[in-house]
């Protein structure tokens, strides 16, 4: 998994070396971001948005500005940066701001983003990888509180079920919800019941890949009972 500091592109299609982390203009405004890049898995160029851990605290306490305006990586549960001390894909949850997500796809179908997500039993596993379930997607749009707009199944791939991130969250546009900005439809804070885990709450979830709180602090695929696992990753592209 190469770390590439030095190789500055102003857009994920101009990557053309391995699979690793690149920095990346991607807003265009002269501002480098550090992503990680799939350059093995159909055709390449697939950016890993979000991924967890198992029994590591997932995104707890992550603010809403941050989910929305922050790459943020961690390890263990402390903030990380994997341009320094470890440097594998294995040792890092990652959550990339969603104002970044229209930059980062649109190279499957223009102006849409294209999710490919899994879960697997080991940290790290590449998209190119070996998974317990794997499953695509996409979506036109965020709205205004970054809810999900026009969310399409394209093709379960292990055939082992659709994820209630897309079934659930995404299909009914749930809103983006923080520990600190709650926008979900239930009566009270569904982050702050998950170990102020942010995601796209409805009543409260089916598939949230953080987890935690009441539940066990592993990613789930679908439901809020027994479907989880010990690594979940989110791609686009």
């Amino acid at each position: 998994m190469g770390v590439h500091y030095n190789a500055n592109y102003t857009s994920v299609s101009q990557v053309k070396g391995p699979s690793g982390f690149y920095n990346i203009d991607i807003l265009g405004n002269g501002t480098k971001q550090f992503v990680y890049v799939n350059q093995d898995y159909d055709g390449g160029g697939w950016v890993c948005v979000l991924a967890n851990r198992g029994a590591t605290g997932g995104m707890n306490n992550l603010t809403y500005s941050n989910a929305v305006n922050s790459i943020n990586y961690r390890s263990g549960n402390a903030v990380s940066d994997p341009r320094s001390g470890s440097r594998s894909l294995a040792d890092h949850n990652i959550w990339v701001g969603t104002q970044y997500w229209a930059a980062l796809s649109g190279r499957v179908t223009s102006g849409k983003v294209t999710i490919v997500q899994f879960v697997s039993g080991t940290n790290g596993t590449a998209l190119n990888g070996s998974h317990t379930k794997r499953y695509r997607w996409r979506f036109d749009n965020f709205n205004g509180t970054y809810g999900m707009v026009g969310a399409t199944a394209i093709s379960d791939e292990t055939s082992t079920g659709s994820p209630g991130f897309y079934s659930y969250h995404a299909a009914n546009g749930y809103s983006l919800s923080t520990f600190d900005v709650d926008q979900d439809v239930y009566g009270a804070n569904c982050s702050s019941s998950y170990n102020n885990n942010p995601w796209w709450y409805g009543e409260c979830w089916s598939g949230n890949y953080f987890a935690g709180g009441g539940y066990a602090d592993y990613p789930y695929w679908d439901g809020s009972g027994g479907d989880y696992h010990q690594y979940g990753a989110v791609y686009i592209k």
